[in-house]
């Protein structure tokens, strides 16, 4: 019997990371707001997508199809929320907040995401 196995997809939030960090820390030097905001823009991406990338690759196997669907709707369903409750504790708790960083930072790592999928995928 042969099995598939699970993709590297959950690397993505680590490779993510390993951009992330160094380019907020270099910002520092510049503007602490315009970095922070693109640390917390960052976040707001990698930490829902990171539980989705969980919870829909925790099963593997036709037998488990079930487990696999329902476990993908409750991943996106969290992914969702997560971004939500994120964001809305970014604009209420964060001040000063540059929110053109913040969203250029999140739109990045969507970015970053796509290319990185793509690169583990392509191996």
């Amino acid at each position: 019997m042969t099995t598939i196995s699970l993709p590297a997809v959950k690397k993505v939030a680590l490779y993510q990371l390993a951009l992330l960090l160094p380019v907020s820390a270099a910002l520092l030097g510049w503007n602490t707001v315009i970095a922070y905001s693109v640390f917390l823009g960052g976040l707001i991406q990698i930490i829902p997508q990171a539980w989705f990338a969980r919870q829909a690759f925790r099963y593997a196997g036709a037998r488990r199809v079930q487990s696999i669907v329902s476990a993908m709707y409750w991943g996106e369903t969290g992914k969702v929320v997560l971004s939500a409750v994120l964001f809305t504790t970014t604009f209420l708790m964060v001040s000063p907040l540059s929110v053109g960083a913040l969203f250029s930072s999140f739109v990045t790592m969507i970015l970053v995401q796509w290319f990185s999928i793509y690169t583990v995928l392509k191996r």
